[in-house]
């Protein structure tokens, strides 16, 4: 993510933030933990004040927290057992280093023609046969909310084309409605796919 408005909220709305995505029943992180062994090394893409990394670290496994909001950052390295790193998806530049990537609801912040490079990244910063799950809203186009947040908007056909495209072989594909901070319930589509 790279758009100062969006970070810029999320610098602003830590909190509120938290309040919303502890609410949320994440039957789709606990399917991705149970595949994972543990100890196994994940990036937690994209990953707010934490909320998913303290999950993840908790099941056993290490975690490294990567978002572009400081102030995300500051809330997520407060939590024991997670490393943390300050950086826009675009700065994600490590090779073999995790046997998974979580990227849920942190994607869909950027342009979509930004989109396949970061899927390239992905697929290089996994270990062969590394585990990417990836959670975006439904749609189509790009536009911002009524918060003035950036989101790109993807067909479940589009996605798959997509991660196959970078490398992906998906393993499951899980659909849902949920409301965010801007109130308003929309679709959205988890993948788990293997690199």
């Amino acid at each position: 993510m790279t758009d100062r408005d969006t970070i810029s909220f999320y610098d602003q709305q830590t909190e509120a933030y938290k309040k919303v995505a502890e609410g949320f029943d994440n039957a789709q992180l606990r399917s991705f933990i149970a595949r994972l062994s543990p100890g196994a090394h994940v990036l937690d893409l994209g990953c707010g004040p934490g909320q998913d990394s303290r999950l993840m670290s908790r099941a056993g496994l290490t975690v490294t927290a990567m978002d572009a909001s400081p102030e995300m950052i500051r809330q997520a390295a407060t939590i024991d057992g997670v490393k943390t790193r300050l950086a826009a998806f675009s700065e994600l530049d490590d090779v073999g280093e995790y046997d998974a990537v979580w990227a849920s609801f942190s994607l869909l912040h950027a342009p979509k023609a930004d989109f396949p490079e970061h899927l390239r990244a992905i697929q290089r910063a996994l270990k062969p046969g590394g585990l990417f799950a990836i959670s975006l809203k439904v749609g189509q186009g790009e536009k911002r909310d009524r918060l003035n947040r950036f989101y790109a908007f993807y067909e479940i056909p589009e996605l798959q084309g997509l991660l196959q495209a970078a490398g992906f072989a998906i393993l499951d594909t899980s659909q849902g409605s949920s409301k965010g901070m801007a109130g308003v319930l929309e679709p959205y589509v988890t993948m788990i796919a293997r690199a």
